[in-house]
């Protein structure tokens, strides 16, 4: 796990002051409180991590003059997808249906001024997630070789990623505070305390492959090659630190 801080960090110098004005009539008083010179950082860690679970997302659509017979045909296909699926040594909790649709098939024709349905499109996507990154080209020529015609997502994700969080913002904190050391010392004086931290956790997009819609693939075709990457996990810091004069 190897660690990245940004190079862009903010620093201000600031003094505040709180000022109580009382009066009655035309006397009036006026009250201030010494200054208190701050000095305000931002800072960011990230973390990069390696993904530890594999999400794919496979589909059948058809198409067919009546939405009775695209979907028996969807049916039929589908179920050949699923146990294909099921044959890698998946187990049945780790697939889920995402969506299913039946729409019409619609074009406009000019002659007749009016819409006319040429058909109706079902569409079936399921999700598959293991835990064994190496699978996800196998589940994904499983399905293409056994009647889907769409992957719509490959997702490489992280199930814990409390570990990398906290290095990112333990990182992001240290950085911070050696920019306000820094500062202050040019400034010709240090920091003695930290006033606030407010924490703004940001995780990079995961990486994703998305396939064609449709693919043909034969029996005797290499298997899908597939790079899972790594994954950024990353935490933005906004301090303010009291700055005394030496």
């Amino acid at each position: 796990m190897s660690l990245f801080v940004s190079k862009f960090c903010t620093v201000l110098l600031t003094t505040t002051a709180v000022a109580l004005a009382t009066g009655a009539g035309t006397a009036h008083a006026q009250l201030a409180q010494a200054p208190v010179p701050q000095i305000s950082v931002q800072a960011r860690g990230e973390v990069q991590v390696a993904p530890d679970r594999a999400r794919v997302q496979v589909g059948v659509e058809t198409q067919a003059k009546t939405a009775a017979i695209a979907a028996a045909d969807n049916n039929k296909k589908q179920t050949a997808v699923l146990a294909a699926i099921r044959a890698l040594g998946i187990p049945a909790s780790a697939i889920s249906t995402q969506n299913y649709s039946v729409s019409p098939v619609q074009r406009y024709d000019e002659k007749e001024r009016r819409v006319i349905v040429d058909g109706y499109r079902v569409s079936n996507i399921v999700q598959v997630e293991t835990d064994k990154l190496e699978q996800a080209g196998s589940i994904i020529d499983a399905a293409l070789n056994n009647g889907s015609n769409r992957i719509a997502g490959l997702d490489f994700l992280v199930k814990d990623a409390a570990k990398a969080r906290d290095a990112a913002l333990t990182q992001a904190v240290e950085s911070a505070r050696r920019q306000a050391d820094v500062a202050a010392g040019a400034a010709g004086g240090k920091i003695t305390e930290l006033l606030e931290v407010s924490v703004n956790d940001f995780e990079r997009p995961q990486p994703r492959q998305v396939m064609a819609l449709s693919k043909v693939v034969s029996s005797d075709a290499s298997p899908t090659p597939i790079a899972e990457g790594t994954t950024t996990v990353a935490v933005t810091v906004s301090t303010r630190w009291r700055f005394e004069k030496r």
